[in-house]
């Protein structure tokens, strides 16, 4: 989690002696690094006439553990009188002027209504992640960004909160309330008793503290002690000493109850109680306000010295104001909250301070600024000690103490080995035992025992073996040795990597296939896979495959407990890497900023919860979290920022959406934020991973995605690689929608496009037609003149000759009475046949069928007539379409006269449905082209006719020779 003031800003309020002090040291140093400079730290609020003797903490030395949040990043107020963590890691911190929400980046202040209301005296949260509240104004409860308040409490100041199966408020006026739930969310309270708790000036007490005691409530007041509640009433719990002023009650895991109570300068006011017993821890802490619980202890919060730590009922540590450098904002301590990884928060009338117990501890081994420069571990193999080598000398660790090995005082140790029970070490000018016996010249980097013998690696010289002075690898670029299982290991500048095997030596692996450069030190696991530190990283070797595990320059040391490999390093302090089967291996760095006092590690000792580093300014203690990291969203992008309330369903992504931006963060106490790794899998609908990457950005986002399911899995890794749950956001990206206005616009493009063409060709046919109706009108003006003078004709050369010849034979009296009577019925019968051609009376006498009959009888000889039986009564067309039929049927049959030289001609007259009428003339003549050459009108009028009555006449072939005329009519 991040804490917006860091390590280098907070030491710039270290006080100006530690400041001298490290300048100072680090003037005698051989080889050191800057330290920032340090400014006169601030007053505390509380300023104590004396303060007490804590156990002594070098302040500005780990002072990384420490970290604060005050107004300065956004806190309401810097009085902080509870602290409490929600189930997905979040901080809050209840102020006197409202809630803050702290999620290791932002903080957010919420207010719970007006004035007293947001001056926050106790916070806890709920099994179901809801905050409870103690104001001067009431009890409230807050959820989902919203606070409500607890029936019955308004205008109360609820001082204490008991949270379990049942839920109980303590307030400030002598009442403890029981807290019911009804439909679900409504909440109210009612007091437990009618009796109310007042002290000796029968004033109202103020409930500091409730505990659950088996069937018994304890109820801490402010004046009278501890009482009992049971079976409906309230007692007094009787004790020797009785504490009557208390301030907190806590129960730890072990069921002891604990008190927190007013004290006198130099007394203690920490009590626990055993049975109906009280008893004063031994401690100098005068008020103790807050108490608070550790895995390890108690911790006591005081009006005015600070905070004390208690383990197994006796003070472990003490911190103030002055011992941490301003790590502990002020000597007042209100509240104290540890959370789900251990780190402990403090809330001051300065802000918040939190406090890593686990974080990285820095010692000195020595008050000689070189001997503090520790180049490398060893541990005998008869447990006896741990061995360190030094800039100046060789010192061994007795379990308390680290002591120097006199005549060595002033060497330079680069190894530290065993042969037998006798122990080696190598300097610039030789291997001595530890009685500073000389056993080789030369500058020696490694020692080994193998097989019983003592190997040394000495530059320019070599692999030695020291019992007999024999030089059993002649390679001066010889820097490392490991004894394994069944062979000794060589490990050189450049030259590769070597074994022997107690007969021979031989190449393992070739510089261009192990590409580490110098071969700086060398392990094996317990599966016997062999761990090279080296100029350019660490490599793992298995079954005589390389492979780079971690990348770095000049690794000094390594090792792996199972699984963490770790890594020391002149260039990135401690390295550590974790393998996790869908990323490979993963590293990080715990460097200055993490809590070494130095980026420049030389050594590794693996310890049963972590390991301990060798630097060049002392040596650092360092235990990896175990707890794993939260995971939340901080936004979801795409067109639109999405909603929380989105994000447990599938976001559907409007076309034309191919792309989503997701970001998360990581959330620890133990962990900065810029030190989080983020490792983003993207899948599709087949659960197939289309995409992975595994970096420190936050934010992932996919692009150009095609439509379909998608789902982006999330997992946060923290500084010591351990990964949170996943978090997973589904999302679908959408097809792209059937184009229907396009398609709309295309249709009517198409239909105008349909509608143009049919246009041009209807206009064409139009006006074809009309020049066939033109043509048509003409012939038929023309037949019309033609038949004038056929008439004219006729009457002419016909009947009126006959007229004549009648009128001269009268003349001469040369015809009787019956002559001239059948001379003048002649002249009628040619007139009657005149008029039958102007006009058929034959149809208007015996109907349309007779008359076509009647037709085909008089213009061809041999002929054949069939009509459907009724179908007179049938033909409902005027007289006008009927006449129209009659000449096309006659115009038919006199071209079939004339020019196809017919034996024999048929006619078919049938209606096959209502309204229909067919005419079908078939004679078995020469074949007939109706579109031919023909010069004859004949056609044209038929068609002519046919185009009046909205009638269709078609000509063609017989199957068996001839020709069939058709003429249909649709009424």
């Amino acid at each position: 989690m991040q804490f917006c003031i860091s390590r280098r800003m907070l030491t710039l309020l270290a006080a100006p002696l530690l400041a001298l002090a490290a300048i100072l040291s680090v003037l005698t140093a051989q080889e050191h690094q800057a330290e920032p400079a340090l400014s006169p730290s601030p007053t505390p609020t509380v300023t104590p006439n004396r303060t007490p003797s804590p156990t002594p903490l070098p302040g500005a030395q780990n002072f990384h553990r420490w970290g604060s949040i005050t107004v300065f990043n956004g806190l309401p107020s810097d009085s902080i009188k509870a602290i409490a963590q929600t189930p997905d890691g979040v901080m809050w911190f209840g102020t006197d002027n409202g809630l803050a929400r702290f999620d290791g980046r932002h903080v957010q202040n919420f207010t719970l209504g007006e004035g007293d209301s947001n001056r926050i005296l106790v916070m806890k949260t709920d099994s179901n992640g809801r905050i409870w509240l103690g104001t001067q104004k009431g009890a409230f409860i807050f959820s989902s960004g919203q606070a409500g308040l607890i029936a019955g409490t308004e205008n109360i100041g609820i001082q204490s909160l008991l949270l379990g199966d049942e839920n109980y408020l303590g307030s400030d006026s002598g009442a403890v309330y029981r807290v019911s739930e009804s439909n679900g969310d409504i909440l109210s309270a009612q007091t437990i008793s009618q009796e109310q708790l007042r002290g000796a000036d029968a004033k109202p007490l103020a409930i500091t503290g409730l505990v659950k005691d088996g069937d018994r409530l304890l109820v801490a007041t402010y004046g009278r002690g501890v009482f009992i509640y049971r079976d409906g009433k309230y007692s007094e719990l009787d004790s020797n000493p009785r504490p009557t002023f208390i301030n907190s009650l806590s129960v730890d895991g072990s069921g002891k109850i604990w008190l927190g109570t007013d004290a006198n300068k130099g007394i203690s006011g920490i009590f626990r109680l055993d049975d109906q017993k009280a008893v004063r821890i031994a401690a100098p802490t005068a008020n103790v306000w807050p108490i608070g619980l550790d895995e390890k202890g108690i911790w006591a919060g005081t009006a005015r010295y600070g905070l004390f730590h208690l383990v197994n009922g006796k003070t472990d540590e003490s911190f103030t104001f002055e011992n941490t450098s301003g790590g502990l904002r002020s000597n007042t301590v209100f509240s104290i909250f540890t959370d789900r990884e251990g780190v402990v928060w403090f809330g001051t009338n300065r802000g918040a301070s939190r406090y890593d117990p686990s974080g990285a501890l820095q010692k000195s081994i020595s008050d000689i600024p070189n001997r503090n420069f520790v180049r490398t571990f060893f541990e005998s193999g008869d447990g006896r000690a741990l061995f360190a080598g030094t800039n100046r000398g060789l010192l061994s660790f007795n379990g308390k103490d680290w002591e120097p090995i006199p005549s060595f005082e002033d060497t330079i140790i680069y190894a530290i080995g065993q042969s037998g029970k006798n122990l080696l070490i190598g300097t610039p000018s030789g291997a001595f035992d530890e009685r500073h016996k000389l056993v080789e010249n030369g500058d020696v980097r490694s020692l080994a025992d193998f097989d019983g013998d003592a190997y040394a690696a000495v530059v320019d010289r070599g692999v030695i073996d020291l019992d007999n002075h024999k030089v059993i690898f002649n390679d001066g670029l010889a820097r490392s040795l490991f004894a394994g299982t069944d062979r000794l290991w060589i490990g050189t500048a450049g030259h590769g990597l070597f074994s022997f095997d107690g007969q021979d030596v031989r190449q393992e692996i070739t510089p261009d296939v192990l590409k580490s450069g110098t071969i700086l030190n060398i392990s094996q696991d317990a599966d016997r896979a062999i761990w090279i530190a080296g100029e350019h990283g660490v490599f793992v070797i298995r079954s005589g495959s390389v492979e780079h595990v971690i990348a770095a320059e000049d690794v000094r040391d390594v090792a792996f407990d199972g699984t963490y490999v770790w890594a020391a390093t002149t260039t990135r302090g401690l390295l550590h890497a974790r393998h996790y089967d869908r990323l490979g291996w993963i590293s990080s760095a715990i460097g200055f900023e993490q809590g070494l006092p130095s980026e420049k590690a030389f050594s590794i000792v693996l310890r049963r919860d972590g390991v301990e580093v060798a630097t060049n300014r002392g040596i650092v203690e360092y235990t990896p979290a175990t707890t794993a990291p939260k995971l939340l969203v901080e936004r979801v992008l795409s067109q639109r920022v999405h909603s929380p309330d989105e994000l447990h369903s599938n976001i559907a992504l409007d076309y034309p959406q191919n792309s989503i931006l997701v970001e998360v963060a990581g959330l620890s106490s133990r962990t900065f934020p810029e030190e989080f790794q983020y490792a983003f899998t993207l899948r599709d609908s087949r659960d197939q991973t289309v995409d992975q990457r595994f970096s420190n950005d936050a934010q992932y986002n996919p692009t150009n995605l095609k439509p379909g399911e998608y789902s982006i899995e999330s997992v946060a890794f923290d500084r010591d690689l351990n990964a949170s749950e996943p978090l997973v956001i589904k999302f679908s990206i959408a097809k792209a929608p059937f184009p229907w206005t396009a398609t709309a616009l295309g249709i009517l493009l198409a239909i105008a496009i349909v509608g143009l063409v049919w246009a041009v060709f209807e206009h064409r046919r139009m006006r074809q037609r009309n020049r066939e109706l033109a043509a048509a009108r003409f012939d038929l003006a023309n037949e019309a003149e033609r038949e004038r003078s056929r008439i004219a004709r006729d009457l002419h050369d016909q009947t009126l000759a006959d007229l004549r010849n009648l009128l001269l034979k009268s003349d001469k009296g040369a015809l009787s009475a019956p002559e001239l009577r059948g001379e003048i019925e002649s002249v009628s019968t040619e007139i009657r046949r005149i008029c039958e051609d102007l006009s058929p009376s034959v149809l208007e006498n015996v109907g349309l069928i007779p008359a076509l009959e009647f037709l085909l009888s008089q213009t061809i000889e041999n002929h054949k007539f069939s009509a459907e039986h009724g179908v007179e009564e049938k033909i409902e067309f005027p007289v006008n379409i009927q006449l129209q039929i009659y000449r096309i049927a006659q115009e038919v049959l006199t071209n079939i006269r004339r020019h196809s030289d017919a034996g024999e001609v048929a006619m078919n007259v049938e209606m096959p449905e209502a309204g229909l009428f067919k005419l079908t003339i078939t004679d078995d003549g020469a074949a007939f082209q109706p579109d031919g050459t023909s010069r004859g009108r004949g056609i044209a009028n038929i068609r002519s006719r046919a185009g009046l009555i909205n009638a269709r006449a078609s000509w063609k072939n017989g199957s068996e020779g001839g020709n069939v005329f058709s003429l249909a009519v649709k009424r």
